[in-house]
């Protein structure tokens, strides 16, 4: 016979675990900033604490259950509302270990926070009540398993992050990028039987969001490109070590470069140094292409994780990519409980109107009216396709911009980063957009300072 108890705890079920899933991406957060910094900033300690304090008063109305009045009491629950976030003295010393007081002025009460290991034991307390409570909690199963959602993407921070956070290629991926290794990474998004309209690019656009959001860089539909000689000119425009900066490539193979039919071609080769030098700028690239086979060999082992989008549409399996240490062939290891690959649900970008998934739906479509399906094939130089004595002196007008640089150069919106913006050269010399590039080309080869 089930009780009014029972019944008011199953209505609650869906509150407790959001409350549980992002307490336990805080704790996450915290845990591993310690190990990678050997320290953890007050806000993200304050993050923690303020999770355990909403996982406490979710559970403070069932604190006299019968199944749980023992742990409650095991685990001094009720002594959260009294050690977080206490207002104290400035001479009155913290207890326990890792704790921490945020800063204040000499005249005004410094808030302690709760130490570090309380909050964690507290939390392990709220895992084992909520199991004898008989809730389903969000803890993954063998086989793994979690879902990015539009709302994690938009508000992407350190300790909210979803249950995405406790996947594995979450947690190697943000170590990739700041772990000791401290660099950038490349991950190659292909689909299951190389189908179309499985959401490649959607997938993406999403993760690409997400780091961006995550280390604050702002994302530009200048970041995201079809031809791979783009790509390589996004390098002049990224913001280097400093700070971490997204790039999406999308039908690479399909568009132009990265082919493993044109595996001598100069583009592959070009693109096999970007990728060796990349990690060191910390650019995170998002590849997409039809079969993970169709990349360059060189490409496939400069990269570091693959998506397969399944055939369920919105779902994808991470896999991490690496070489055997004799010989040098290529291994792919999935990221998951065991070493099986875990599903990661995924929104549909453009189902929700994401203003930078539209921008990329635009340039496939002008792709398509161009008449090629060769997006490399659209930026190649005047040279290449008219001669200049046909046209305006752009060795003449080069010079002219070269003298005055200043009036063409632009700062990117989401790095801060000076450029030599090819719109303004367009419009001031009324030139194709193509020439237009070619005299920012000739500008950019003679070193001149920003």
């Amino acid at each position: 016979m089930t009780t009014d108890r029972q019944r008011n705890l199953s209505a609650d079920v869906q509150s407790l675990n959001v409350s549980l899933g992002s307490l336990l991406a805080a704790r996450n957060s915290l845990l591993y900033q310690q190990a990678t910094e050997g320290k953890f900033d007050e806000p993200t300690h304050a993050e923690f604490e303020s999770e355990v304090r909403t996982m406490y008063e979710e559970l403070f109305p069932y604190r006299n259950h019968n199944a749980i009045q023992e742990k409650w009491k095991q685990f001094q629950l009720d002594a959260i509302p009294v050690e977080c976030s206490r207002i104290i003295k400035k001479e009155d010393e913290g207890v326990g270990h890792f704790g921490m007081e945020s800063n204040g002025d000499d005249d005004d009460p410094i808030v302690q926070h709760a130490p570090v290991d309380w909050l964690v034991e507290w939390t392990r307390g709220f895992k084992e009540i909520l199991k004898d409570l008989g809730l389903t909690v969000p803890v993954r199963n063998a086989s793994g398993g979690a879902t990015l959602r539009y709302g994690d993407i938009a508000n992407a921070r350190f300790g909210a992050l979803g249950d995405f956070a406790e996947t594995e290629f979450a947690q190697a991926l943000i170590d990739d990028i700041e772990g000791q290794r401290q660099g950038g990474a490349i991950i190659v998004v292909d689909a299951e039987d190389a189908r179309t309209g499985v959401g490649k690019t959607s997938a993406a656009v999403a993760f690409a969001r997400l780091v961006a959001n995550l280390f604050k860089y702002d994302l530009q539909p200048r970041d995201l490109v079809l031809s791979g000689k783009e790509y390589l000119n996004l390098y002049q425009t990224q913001p280097g070590e400093e700070q971490v900066s997204v790039a999406v490539w999308d039908e690479a193979v399909g568009a132009g470069s990265g082919d493993a039919r044109r595996s001598m071609a100069q583009d592959n080769v070009d693109l096999g140094r970007a990728w060796q030098i990349m990690r060191t700028r910390r650019v995170v690239t998002f590849v997409t292409l039809p079969d993970w086979g169709d990349l360059d060999s060189r490409l496939q082992k400069l990269a570091d994780y693959r998506l397969w989008c399944r055939r369920d549409i919105g779902e994808a399996m991470a896999y991490e990519i690496g070489t055997d240490f004799v010989g040098g062939k290529l291994r792919v290891r999935g990221l998951g409980p065991g070493d099986g690959a875990e599903p990661i649900q995924f929104p549909d970008m453009g189902g929700m109107n994401d203003p930078l998934f539209e921008a990329l739906k635009q340039k496939k479509t002008e792709l398509i009216e161009s008449g090629t399906l060769d997006a490399d094939s659209m930026h190649q130089d005047d040279a290449e396709e008219e001669p200049e004595e046909t046209g305006p002196d752009l060795k003449q007008i080069a010079s002219e911009v070269a003298e005055n640089v200043g009036d063409y150069t632009a700062v990117h919106g989401g790095n801060g980063t000076k450029y030599i913006d090819k719109n303004l050269i367009e419009l001031e010399h009324d030139l194709s957009l193509r020439k237009a590039k070619k005299v920012k080309s000739l500008v950019e080869k003679r070193g001149v300072e920003l």
